[in-house]
Order: structure tokens, then sequence, then C-alpha cells
């Protein structure tokens, strides 16, 4: 039920509403309003800039073409022209689409392209804007678009950047999944081309796996497909470990063979910890060359680690230092002539020590 507003407030809002001094004030209102349509009205006859938007698309692209570096989505422009033409505009009206035809730009070449200066796109934006605008400023001030027809390369893509594991912690692994993409540039590029790079990415103090979406690096007149790919990085935690291996001469003469005290040494090394039992401990070589003892004045020698199994890290010898013996071994002319002689072959031998 609607409730009625009482009799003795509706006279009073009468008696406002119905006073001299009311009635004036509505008057002088009324004619500040009529003022304020006609001065409105008298500006837009007045010229002004303003700032618009204009969609650009690229239309007959026949089949088998391959756009490399698409025409800009859009044209800022600055046009001047009276303001009742230009106020739709300024209220956010949104112009036509500028549609230019892949055909009136074709030169048939395998690799081409398109530039459009905006003293060439003048007439065709004329006829999106109203009759008085004229065009001030176009941003980008040229148009340009690149394509081939079809020519490509099929590259695998490589990271570009890096990325660090936190303290403890490695890489164990990464992949692009896909790992290859499609290149489509003039042949004389991808000639020169042996992978397809994706942007700088840089990751550091990473400590667990990830997954993330990246793009791939392009420049003018290439586009690679798919132009994107997924990067896992597999992270895992350093495990630290040791082993005993035995110290070997290399490069030694056939009647001189080496000892060593001790005869292996102790290597500490940090592993992954997934991998650490598929370490194959034969795979650690120590050695001491004979040229490294030839020039050795000292009674002591130190080893040096030449091969470690796939994953390993951080390998460390203890001891650093060995005695050494070196023993001249018969040859088997030696001892043929020793048994002519009837006298046993004759083993000597020569020791440093510390």
């Amino acid at each position: 039920m609607e409730k009625k507003i009482p009799k003795e407030i509706r006279e009073k809002l009468k008696g406002v509403f119905m006073a001299k001094g009311t009635k004036d004030v509505f008057i002088f209102l009324f004619f500040v309003f009529i003022c304020t349509i006609f001065w409105f009205v008298r500006e837009l006859e007045e010229s002004f800039s303003t700032e618009i938007s204009v969609p650009v698309t690229l239309t007959d692209v026949p089949k088998g073409i391959i756009i490399t570096t698409d025409v800009p989505k859009e044209l800022r422009l600055t046009i001047h022209g009276k303001g009742v033409e230009l106020l739709p505009y300024m209220l956010g009206k949104q112009t036509d689409t500028l549609r230019l035809s892949f055909k009136t730009y074709d030169s048939h070449e395998q690799s081409g392209h398109g530039i459009l200066l905006l003293s060439q796109l003048q007439s065709n934006l004329r006829k999106l804007l109203p009759p008085s605008a004229s065009i001030t400023t176009m941003s980008p001030d040229t148009v340009y678009f690149f394509y081939n027809r079809g020519q490509h390369k099929r590259l695998p893509i490589c990271l570009r950047g890096s990325i660090e594991a936190a303290a403890q912690y490695c890489i164990t692994g990464t992949h692009f999944t896909p790992d290859s993409a499609d290149v489509y540039a003039p042949l004389a590029v991808l000639d020169t081309m042996q992978a397809v790079y994706t942007e700088r990415v840089y990751i550091k103090n990473t400590d667990k796996s990830s997954t993330r979406k990246v793009k791939m690096q392009t420049a003018r007149g290439m586009r690679v497909i798919p132009d994107s790919t997924t990067l896992k990085t597999e992270v895992d935690i350093l495990s630290k470990q040791s082993v005993e291996v035995p110290v070997v001469g290399v490069n030694f003469p056939a009647n001189k063979t080496l000892r060593t005290f001790p005869s292996s040494v102790k290597i500490s090394y940090l592993v992954p910890q997934n991998q650490s039992k598929n370490i194959d401990i034969s795979d650690f070589v120590v050695v001491i060359t004979y040229a490294e003892l030839l020039e050795n004045t000292s009674t002591h020698c130190r080893p040096h680690i030449s091969n470690t199994p796939k994953g390993v890290t951080g390998a460390l010898i203890d001891p650093l230092e060995v005695d050494y013996l070196l023993e001249n071994i018969a040859t088997e002319d030696e001892e043929e002539s020793a048994e002519k002689k009837g006298e046993p072959a004759k083993k000597d031998s020569k020791k440093k020590r510390k």
C-alpha cells in the first residue's frame, strides 16, 4: 500500500515552489541551460584535434602464402576537424577496419614484403573519417608486412639464457615440448640457421623442478611455428659420497712400472640423489703420467682425476700427494739374452720416498 504525503507537508512544499523568489531562480536556471546549449553548439563548429584508433587487417591472402611478419593490429591517428564531426569519436566511437589487399602488394617472389607509408594510406584512411577531418600524425608511421611461399626449415629448439640451481642442488635436465619448430624466412636466412632460440630466460636459485611456457625468438621477416614451447626444468638435491680408486700410471715405457704409496686414493664427490645408485665406480680414473714424473724433482707427486661418471661434480682427491716407486722390468729381449748366458734377468728399481 502506497503511503501518501501528509497534507500539511504538501501545502508547505507548494508554498515554497510557488514563492516569487523561487520562481525567479528556476527561470534564471532555465536561461542558463539554454545559453549553455547554444555555446556548446557554437563551439562544436570550431576545429578540434583528437586521437583515434583504426583497426588494420590484411585481406585476400592466397592459400600457401605464409605471413611471416603481420601488419600492426591498429593505427593511432591524430585527426583535425570540426568538433561536431569529431564529437562521436571523442565519446568513444570506433572507426571501421582499414582493409589492405595482399594482391595489391604481392611482388610474386618466393619471399617478399609490402611497405606502405602514410602518404600511400591517406586516401584509404580518409574514407573511414568524417569529410572535414585531416590526418595530422600516424603511429606507426609506416605499415609493413613480410611473407613467403612456404620456404621453411625444421630446426631444434635451444634455450637462450641460463638456469642456475640453489646451493646443494643441481639441474639434472632441461627438456622442450615440442623440441623443434618450423622456421619460415627468406632462403638466405634459412641457410645460415642451425637452431631456433627461445626468448631470454633467466632462472636463479631454483630448488625444485618446474614447467613453464616460453615464447620463441623471432626477427623481422621470420615466423616460427609453433611460436612457443614448454620448458621443463628438472632439479635434484646433491648427495655427497666417496669411493676408493686405484692410482694408475699412463704412457709409461714397456720396461717401467709405477707403484704408489698408498696404492689408491679416496675421491669425494657430489651426485644428484636420484642418480646415486646408478653411478659406476669403475668410471672413476685417477692417473699419474710418465711425463709428469720425468719433470718431477720431488719425492712425491700429485695424482689427478682423468675421468668421472656422468652426473658427478665437485670431485676431490684425498690425499693430494702420494709417494711413488719406479721399477725397471726386464723386456723379452733381455730375458732371452739372460737365459742364453744362464743368468737371471736384471730387475732394478728406483724408489723415491718422502
